[in-house]
């Protein structure tokens, strides 16, 4: 992995555990690098989508994702993951050692965040938007069943339970719109004024 990329999940892992720059210990720098190399031998990263040029109907029954996707030519819908032995080794450390599982698991979001980020710069058109997933800005979390049924990532050993969660854990699943391009920003976002990432002065991404 690059050291910009490093760099990159080092600092969205620390975003995550809530902290500010100016708080940031060599003690959880530690922690972090050991979790990146652990990250770099078991990982099993997969990344699936499916093209499409029509809305779907949980795309037509929200006007969050209408607005997200106007002005797209066409769409992915889109899913990755870090696989079953990374959530094996939270539970791991849940067990042996609280802080390093804390940290560990802020650090495989971030990881998962980043080399999808990669993926979809190396892969896809530049001119597209950023991954927009059920569950932001306050749409469902039961929107990610319909993209289940479609791009059935059972294939690649990724589940989907009645509640909603996925397994294994550290897995995100979403959409893409093509044909323009949008960057991650608080400006339009609807939960914006009850962000506790925007009330710590920072943000999400």
């Amino acid at each position: 992995m690059s050291s910009r990329n490093i760099s990159n999940i080092v600092d969205l892992a620390y975003t995550y555990l809530g902290y500010s720059k100016l708080s940031r210990s060599s003690d959880i720098d530690k922690l972090i690098m050991e979790s990146i190399d652990e990250l770099d031998k078991i990982a099993q990263f997969n990344y699936i989508y499916q093209d499409f040029d029509y809305k779907l109907d949980f795309i037509k029954n929200n006007p969050i994702y209408e607005s997200f996707l106007e002005g797209s030519t066409h769409y992915y819908l889109v899913l990755t993951t870090l696989g079953k032995r990374v959530d094996d080794r939270v539970k791991y450390y849940s067990i042996t050692d609280m802080k390093k599982m804390v940290v560990f698991d802020a650090v495989c979001g971030a990881y998962l965040e980043v080399l999808a980020d990669q993926y979809e710069k190396d892969n896809f058109d530049e001119l597209r938007t950023y991954r927009f997933c059920p569950g932001y800005q306050g749409t469902k979390t039961a929107d990610l069943q319909d993209i289940f049924k479609i791009l059935k990532p059972e294939r690649i050993g990724v589940i989907i339970l009645e509640s909603n969660l996925m397994v294994p854990l550290k897995t995100m699943c979403g959409l893409i719109g093509f044909g323009k391009k949008m960057n991650k920003s608080c400006g339009k976002c609807d939960i914006r004024d009850k962000c506790e990432f925007r009330k710590r002065g920072m943000t999400c991404y």
